[in-house]
């Protein structure tokens, strides 16, 4: 793997199975603005560069069928790293495996270079990739899978009317970017709000924070 050597906004590594698909995907995405091609795999043990919390990283994973094993394997290899999975459609019954494995996003194989750019810096945010309506009902389908902890939620430290507004709109499948337009702030602030509103709920990752939104009703309270 190429040893990283510039500053970018995400660092990308492409896994297929496919030699010429690697290939193309570096030839494609390697003039794309913001995006570093880090390395190609062919299998997830190959993903031997240092990952670090500071440094926004996307796995782009190209399989003719997506897989829950890989995203877990990948999830368990590189616990930070943002895990962009090409699908066919953006179906609940092919997102919800992959979103319960560990996978961050999803992009269709019908989307533009710029939409898969995007889609790429996003994830190593840790942004949750998917049209909004899916985001949501994605969200609402884990949620209900999963109990809802009345003794923790009565001991979380309370959040600001900020917090809450974000972590509203996070729960309605915002991006930052969305989220910043909304309520006219810095992308920059509205990051610090969900690191702030992650310390406060307990939780690591983006998904995890609207998962618990989603259970608590912070989905179903539209933003005015």
């Amino acid at each position: 793997m190429s040893k990283i050597e510039c500053v970018a906004d995400t660092y990308l590594f492409v896994f297929s199975p496919h030699t010429l698909q690697r290939e193309a995907w570096r030839a494609l995405l390697s003039s794309q603005p913001g995006i570093l091609i880090s390395g190609t795999l062919a299998e997830p043990s190959q993903l031997a560069t240092p990952m670090h919390p500071e440094q926004a990283s996307t796995i782009l994973i190209d399989l003719p069928t997506p897989q829950p094993e890989i995203a877990h394997r990948f999830r368990t290899l590189a616990p930070g790293c943002g895990l962009l999975f090409l699908v066919p459609s953006y179906e609940l019954s092919i997102v919800l495996p992959l979103l319960q494995a560990g996978a961050t996003g999803f992009i269709s194989r019908d989307a533009s270079v710029g939409d898969l750019a995007r889609a790429i810096i996003a994830a190593g945010r840790g942004e949750i990739v998917l049209p909004p309506e899916i985001a949501v009902q994605s969200l609402v389908a884990l949620a209900q899978g999963q109990p809802v902890e009345q003794e923790r939620l009565a001991s979380l430290a309370p959040l600001s009317e900020r917090e809450t507004e974000v972590l509203r709109l996070l729960a309605q499948g915002f991006t930052n970017k969305d989220i910043a337009q909304a309520l006219i702030l810095s992308v920059r602030t509205v990051e610090a709000h969900l690191r702030g509103i992650f310390a406060k709920l307990g939780v690591s990752s983006r998904t995890e924070a609207a998962l618990w939104a989603v259970q608590h009703g912070y989905s179903a309270q539209k933003f005015k």
